[in-house]
Order: structure tokens, then sequence, then C-alpha cells
């Protein structure tokens, strides 16, 4: 199965990193390509910004610490899963295209194997909505996360790096309640639904990672070690 991706979206390395945030929010993505005289130094992605805004960097794109580009030869989708799991990357150039993790996973033909959502699920760590957003920030950079649900008596909704990026893009404020930056309305499914099924949700809704009742967090991530499991054991 090949994987097609999109046309690669790139800013020059001379951009200053809040150039990087406010182009993210106009074009609606996660992620930028980072050329220098043309050719590409690294990836920006929504994991950079929220560095950069906690510590209200001013750098230039050329002086800060990107995610490493990692090229493909092939579009195959083993080959693309493979390389996303070795080099910890959520995404992988082919050609002149981008593959993500959502490219890879919304387009995978999963067995209808009736195996459950619980399978991939992993323990994941929650928040309250009057908690302020600069802490909501630290702890997804200290954890390496992008999602964090917003539970108090009930399920409120989804704090997710994008929606940070996106708010801070129109305010410039990090001195907000969670609840005030979240995605209402918390998506989740019971630990005994299909895979499938929570996939069709997610690809419905277009979100990147789907709670799971009793504490758990399903991420594109989850689906793409799945896919690698399918494919080593066919």
């Amino acid at each position: 199965m090949l994987i097609e991706g999109s046309e690669i979206i790139s800013l020059d390395c001379n951009a200053t990193v809040e150039d990087a945030i406010f182009f993210m929010y106009r074009n609606n993505i996660r992620r930028i390509v980072v050329e220098c005289d043309s050719k590409i130094r690294g990836i920006f992605t929504v994991d950079e910004a929220l560095k950069s805004i906690i510590y209200k960097s001013e750098s230039k794109l050329k002086d800060i610490e990107l995610k490493k580009p990692v090229i493909s030869e092939s579009n195959d989708v083993y080959q693309i899963v493979k390389l996303m799991l070795e080099n910890s990357s959520d995404s992988v150039i082919y050609k002149n295209k981008i593959i993500t993790e959502k490219d890879v996973v919304f387009n995978y033909n999963f067995p209808d194997n009736h195996n459950k959502i619980s399978l991939i699920a992993n323990q994941c760590i929650t928040i309250e909505g009057y908690t302020n957003l600069l802490t909501a920030i630290e702890i997804m950079i200290k954890n390496s996360i992008r999602h964090l649900p917003v539970i108090e008596k009930s399920l409120l909704g989804m704090l997710s790096a994008r929606d940070i990026i996106y708010h801070y893009s129109q305010s410039l404020n990090l001195d907000v309640a969670v609840r005030d930056v979240m995605t209402p309305y918390l998506i989740y499914v019971k630990p005994d639904t299909p895979i499938i099924t929570a996939l069709e949700i997610m690809k419905e809704r277009k979100i990147g990672s789907i709670y799971v009742s009793e504490n758990k967090l399903a991420s594109l991530r989850d689906f793409i070690k799945y896919i690698f499991t399918i494919i080593r054991s066919s």
C-alpha cells in the first residue's frame, strides 16, 4: 500500500519563530518544513512552537533546534511507518511531499479483526478546566504530549497543542484558563469499542486522538504502532 501525503509547505530559515507560529495559524497546519538556500534544514512542529511560546523566543528558525527531517526513498506504508517509529518522527518526506501520521492512519486499510481500542490506548494525563494555560503547556513539554483531556466532574473537552498555538496567534496571552482555549465536548469511546469504529469517529471529527473512558487516550502514534504490528505479523 502506498501513502500519497501532501505538498510540502515551507518557510525560509531567516523567518522568526513568531513568523512560523502565525504561519501555522493562517495555513491551519501543524508543521512547517524549514529551508535555507532551498535546502531542507529541519521541521518546525507544534512541539517547537510550544517551547518557543513558553520561553518567549524571538529567534530566527535557523538559530533554534528543529526536528530532523526524515527522508524516505519509498512511500510504501511499511517503510513510512518503520521510519516514523525508528526516528520518533510524526512525518516523513518523500520526493516533494510530506507524509504525516494522520495521512498513514486515515488511509490505511485496517483489518476488521474486532480488536478493541483498549488494546492500543494508554493511560493519559488529564487537567481541570481552571488550570492555567501556561501550566498546561509546561505539562505538554515535560511529557512530550500534544493532547490533554480536560475533566472535572464531567468530560469538558480536549486541549491540544494546536488549540494553544491558534489561541496565542490571536491574543498573545497565556494567562487564561484552559477551559477558554480547549475544544469543548470531549469526544470519547468505551474501552470495548472496536479500533476501526474509534478510527471512524476520529476521521469524522478530524481529530488526532480520542479519549477512552477509564482515563486512557489513543493517539495517532498509537495507531502507527498498531499498523507496524499488523504488517510485521502478516
